[in-house]
């Protein structure tokens, strides 16, 4: 037996989900900002709370807000991402976010709810992208104005799109606009 040669019964080293190629970075970022969106949550309910649905500015969203919006945006983006893998070239229609803000009682639903569906569905999408085969990254939807976005382009854009929500709610926690 040849002395590096790797005994039969060795254990398998590290498992490699992604070697050699960027999905490792656009999964990592996929989830950078959770902690973030938590560590802004809690510091709103410090002392009384009120900070949660204080607007910054007349017509500038509240902490709370920003949360169901992100809470809304997971929900649109988990369908889109799993009609991306399952469908060949689905229409992803475009979303009216000021629209569900108005008549989906952001001011009244707990922001508590809305902030464990953001993080469960980040985690739920994380794990099911992970899962993907390399060729699956590739497939895409077309949006409504016929541009074709690839599932990797859906992914990124969801990671910069938490990352300044995330910003907009410690802006308004802390009263900038």
């Amino acid at each position: 037996m040849d002395d590096d040669a790797a005994p039969e019964d060795a254990a398998p080293g590290p498992v490699q989900l992604f070697p050699d190629d960027s999905r490792v970075a656009v999964l990592a970022a996929y989830t950078d900002h959770l902690e973030d969106l938590v560590a802004v949550y809690r510091d709103a309910l410090a002392g009384d709370g009120e900070a949660l649905d204080r607007a910054p500015a007349p017509g500038a969203w509240t902490v709370a807000q920003v949360l169901h919006h992100l809470a809304d945006y997971e929900l649109a983006h988990a369908l889109a991402v799993r009609r991306v893998i399952v469908e060949d070239s689905p229409r992803l229609p475009s979303w009216d976010q000021d629209g569900y803000a108005a008549r989906l009682g952001y001011e009244v639903r707990p922001p508590d709810d809305a902030l464990t569906t953001v993080l469960a569905l980040r985690q739920l999408d994380s794990r099911l992208l992970a899962a993907l085969p390399p060729p699956a990254w590739l497939r895409a939807g077309v949006r409504d104005d016929g541009t074709r976005v690839a599932l990797a382009e859906l992914v990124s854009a969801a990671s910069a799109h938490l990352a300044d929500h995330v910003l907009q709610a410690r802006r308004a926690l802390i009263g900038m606009i």
